[in-house]
């Protein structure tokens, strides 16, 4: 596993660092490669000469070669954004568009923002909470959502809600976990005590490393709404983590 990912990351940093530096060979290089060019030729004796197109090839490969030692430090970044591009972030601040809020229902919730930091278009990432309750009384993966993720964009994913109602309707008093709607009774309903309940998220892209983070999310009884906490990533490694089929 090991060596097929170091391969992968070997051959996507050769492809960056040759694709980009060919591409600004005729660019900004240009600027540099001329002088380069002669600098190098005079090293080994060769005189400079007044052709305009051997001039202009002197250019292009002392460019390029500048290129290549500029673009391999840069594509060391682009290749280990590539290999990991999400990065994942957790909010209390939105409300999903699916849930009432008015006078006598206020629906909070708690979602994961999820970043391509890449240049790559992802399809097919899957959202999962890897440790929620499943009906038999223990805990697995429970799947949240499918989506595409466009390069440099963001995706708000949608984790936990909680309701309060105003008397005589009581405010809710476990939170619910955000999945897909079953055609039966309860729905494909889900909860965690409101007291406090660590998450585990996980996010994966179809061709790419999953990217996981840990939280803690409860009623705040005092402001009626649901908050949410990130927790170290040491949380993780404590935790039981679940393998997904791929």
């Amino acid at each position: 596993m090991i060596r097929k990912r170091t391969r992968s990351f070997v051959r996507r940093w050769l492809w960056y660092t040759i694709h980009d530096a060919f591409a600004q060979t005729f660019g900004w290089l240009t600027l540099f490669g001329g002088s380069f060019g002669g600098f190098v030729l005079a090293k080994f004796g060769v005189s400079a000469t007044n052709n305009e197109f051997t001039n202009n090839v002197i250019g292009a490969v002392g460019g390029f070669v500048i290129g290549l030692g500029f673009y391999a430090i840069v594509g060391i970044f682009k290749t280990q954004r590539y290999m990991q591009p999400l990065a994942l972030s957790i909010t209390d601040d939105m409300r999903s568009p699916d849930f009432t809020f008015n006078d006598q229902i206020r629906g909070y919730s708690v979602a994961a923002v999820v970043q391509n930091r890449s240049g790559v278009h992802w399809k097919d990432c899957t959202a999962h909470v890897m440790n929620a309750p499943l009906y038999d009384g223990s805990t697995g993966p429970r799947f949240v959502e499918k989506f595409d993720l466009p390069p440099k964009s963001y995706k708000t994913v949608y984790i936990a809600y909680w309701f309060s109602r105003e008397p005589p309707n009581p405010d809710d008093q476990d939170i619910g976990l955000t999945g897909p709607v079953a055609a039966c009774f309860g729905g494909n309903v889900c909860r965690v005590p409101g007291a406090g309940t660590n998450l585990h998220i996980r996010v994966r892209p179809h061709d790419a490393d999953s990217k996981d983070i840990a939280c803690r999310i409860w009623i705040d009884g005092d402001e009626r709404r649901l908050r949410a906490a990130t927790l170290p990533e040491a949380t993780l490694s404590g935790a039981m983590i679940v393998g997904l089929e791929t």
